[in-house]
């Protein structure tokens, strides 16, 4: 009877710690979604813009636009999509030649950890 209850308080524990790290409370800021989409082939676009798994942190958020080949930066303010918190982007002058660019990113989430990341598009020829 002892092992019974043993083996019942056991597997308490085993489901109540797989149900406390469940995936909605385990998943942290992060790139859900991007326009261009990452590896893309596109014409010039006028923005680039981020989606983020959440809100974050006021302030906390870069966007960098850097060719391939290092040729040139580009670096705007990011700006905040008024209507959706998650979203931001940032606006380009000008068109991009064809090529391969890379888009840098920072940001910081509610738990307080500072996530970077790169992917990359290509601009093609209209």
């Amino acid at each position: 009877m002892t092992h019974t209850i043993k083996a019942a308080a056991l597997s308490m524990l085993i489901i109540g710690g797989l149900a406390a790290a469940s995936p909605a409370e385990v998943q942290h800021f992060a790139l859900s979604r991007s326009a261009p989409a990452a590896g893309s082939s596109v014409e010039t676009p006028s923005e680039i813009r981020l989606w983020f798994t959440e809100e974050p942190a006021e302030g906390t958020t870069q966007i960098r636009l850097v060719e391939a080949e290092d040729a040139g930066v580009h670096v705007m303010d990011a700006v905040q999509d008024e209507e959706d918190g998650q979203s931001f982007f940032i606006q380009l002058h000008g068109e991009l030649s064809p090529g391969t660019y890379n888009v840098s990113w920072r940001g910081m989430g509610a738990d307080g950890h500072v996530v970077r990341d790169t992917f990359e598009f290509t601009v093609v020829d209209r």
